[in-house]
């Protein structure tokens, strides 16, 4: 999966660093579009896809490899290097022992260096600063409340509210309620939970904020990092008798009290150097459904990475105590050593699948379903690019239903040919499981070729397929997310301008023809903070009775009439907010990943993905009237 990203400096630092764009099907990138950032615009240090201005390559070699390739005396080896957590390499550099040999670095080489070795940006060890805005009581959860729980509200990933708490006729008067401002450059889509909504960053900190004022309950702060959706769930060994589920970005799964924020357990689940969680873990019936991600198809620029040696993994764990119960590549054929790139470094394949979506739970059949990213390498992956269903007590993969073969994909050129080379057009987004008219059901989804494929739940086989519903591309097509209300499927098309057709379309669930389409307006002012504006539709759509939200990479957030098409209501989240905790002007950015979430009368939305907005991002609930 390939999204836009950029590094810069950590908090508190002013540091000037170029966007890095990712790199469409093709040997040459293509001509950047030319930005002009928002004055004070500061970019975030936070790059998913770990594209820097800086490379850490040459750095580390001049100062570093003396002494760790191969390793002097005490000093640990590369290799031991890039076991550790970026923080704590970060750390060594900055303020351990290490800092002398890093004298003279800029805060962007620093980053660079850290990445080059394990792999991860670090996120910066900031002293914490209290909140301003502290609620005043806490009272007890409540369970019986309104929700939007893990990435679709429900286990089959629908993003359909059927009861949002307000009537579609009120949508044209949804206004700005109040706004939180928080750092990190892709947060987590908000989970709603009673009167609490629960949102956490790629900055390490998690908030419980209450719906209504924006008030803090609690926060926690950690060295680490999350985009991932979280989920609630009851627990009896939390003192609260519920616990919030989170997957991190260095493959941690946490367990907290949701009233308190006190961490009940941790479990790694993975081990990859650059792994990640970036799918949402599901939660069902007292085990949480883990997808690994990672980013190894950035490495291509890096020459001394051994790459690549990444299968995409599903992991079943304990919701109570953190116990792995199951561990199941998508893929049993292990990495093997196949060639050495130009610099000499071992190459290794098959790789890829990566699994950037929340899993679907299908409970009447006993499975659940992933969507899977490409293949790293030119070695054959028949299960990259490809839908799959696992059996929800064994992870056994019962079928497997691969739509593009050979879609090898990795950023820059230094490793050498991939073979037939492919355009990026992997998954993104998560199955959605719809039950027809008659009780038969269909897993639909779409992915970066702007295609949608309806399959059947018991075989795999393809049901029907769209037509090209865009032109497609690496940054194209359907990105993160479509949304049904079991008549229709409303899909997002995240086309680049000049490129293919963005836009919305609805189609009929039984058969996949087009119902109605509405294409991105063109040529509207760009008021993203860094400049880098996309009338695409990339996030995640989120339905509600009557109507269909759909946000847009420039940030404008639109309700289209679910009926026709018709745009009912529209809001440009860049537009500056005095936020309840103290920022004054605070602007949003792009909307991206994680779509609105409704539930009570309220909807939440997170502005600001892909660093587009700075340093600092919006949380904006919204409500009728903003009252």
């Amino acid at each position: 999966m390939r999204l836009t990203g950029v590094l810069a400096t950590v908090a508190g630092l002013l540091l000037a660093a170029s966007t890095v764009l990712a790199q469409p099907p093709s040997t040459a990138p293509p001509a950047r579009p030319a930005v002009t950032p928002k004055p004070g615009y500061v970019v975030p240090p936070e790059n998913s896809a770990g594209l820097y201005p800086v490379s850490g390559e040459p750095i580390f070699k001049a100062k570093c490899a003396q002494c760790h390739e191969p390793a002097v005396g005490r000093a640990p080896t590369k290799d031991l290097l890039a076991a550790r957590a970026p923080e704590e390499v970060y750390d060594a550099l900055t303020i351990g022992a290490m800092k002398p040999m890093a004298a003279g670095l800029s805060e962007a080489e620093l980053y660079g260096v850290t990445r080059f070795i394990t792999g991860k940006s670090p996120v910066p060890n900031a002293p914490p600063v209290a909140d301003t805005n502290l609620c005043k009581t806490n009272g007890p959860l409540q369970p019986n409340g309104p929700q939007w729980n893990g990435w679709g509200r429900d286990v089959a990933n629908s993003r359909y509210q059927p009861k949002p708490g307000f009537a579609a006729a009120d949508i044209p008067k949804l206004k700005v309620k109040w706004a939180f401002a928080y750092p990190g450059t892709k947060n987590t889509e908000p989970l709603i939970f009673g009167d609490r909504v629960f949102v956490a960053s790629m900055s390490g900190k998690l908030y419980s904020l209450d719906t209504k004022t924006g008030c803090v309950h609690w926060r926690y702060d950690w060295r680490g990092s999350a985009r991932a959706s979280m989920s609630i769930g009851p627990l009896k060994a939390a003192p609260s008798g519920w616990a919030l589920y989170l997957g991190d970005d260095r493959m941690f799964v946490h367990a907290f009290d949701a009233a308190s924020g006190k961490e009940l357990w941790k479990v790694v689940v993975g081990d990859h150097k650059v792994g990640r969680i970036t799918g949402s873990p599901a939660l069902y019936q007292g085990v949480l459904y883990v997808p690994l991600s990672a980013s190894e198809e950035s490495q291509g620029n890096v020459a001394a990475y051994n790459c690549c040696t990444f299968i995409g993994t599903v992991v079943a764990v304990s919701a109570t105590d953190g116990k792995i119960l199951w561990t199941r590549p998508i893929l049993d054929e292990k990495p093997h050593a196949t060639r050495k790139n130009p610099a000499g470094t071992q190459m290794y394949g098959p790789a890829g699948g990566a699994i950037w979506s929340a899993p679907t739970i299908d409970a009447k059949a006993g499975q659940l379903y992933v969507a899977t990213g490409d293949s790293y390498t030119e070695v054959e992956h028949p299960t990259s690019d490809a839908v799959l269903a696992m059996d929800l007590k064994t992870g056994k993969i019962r079928w497997a239903n691969q739509v593009l073969k050979e879609d090898n994909f990795m950023s820059g050129t230094v490793n050498g040919p991939l073979g037939t080379r492919g355009p990026d057009f992997d998954f993104g987004s998560a199955p959605n499981l719809v039950t027809l008219p008659g009780g038969k059901s269909l897993v639909i989804t779409g992915n970066k070729s702007s295609v949608v494929y309806a399959m059947d739940p018991a075989t795999g086989k393809t049901v029907w397929e769209t037509p090209k519903l865009g032109q497609g591309s690496a940054l194209g097509g359907v990105e993160w997310g479509p949304a049904t209300d079991g008549k229709t499927f409303y899909a997002a098309i995240a086309d680049p301008p000049g490129r293919g057709r963005p836009g919305l379309v609805a189609l009929d669930v039984t058969n996949g023809k087009e119902l109605w389409r509405v294409d991105a307006p063109k040529g509207l002012p760009c008021n993203v903070p860094s400049g880098r504006c996309s009338p695409g539709l990339s996030q995640a759509v989120t339905v509600v009775p009557g109507a269909v939200f759909a946000g847009a990479q420039d940030g404008r957030l639109r309700a289209y009439s679910a009926i026709d098409g018709k745009v009912l209501w529209e809001w440009d989240t860049t537009t500056p907010q005095d936020t309840v905790n103290g920022v004054k002007a605070a602007p949003g950015g792009s909307l991206d990943m994680g779509g609105p979430t409704i539930a009570g009368g309220m909807m939440f939305v997170h502005s600001g993905y892909n660093g587009s907005a700075g340093a600092s991002n919006l949380l904006l609930a919204f409500t009728v009237d903003g009252k």
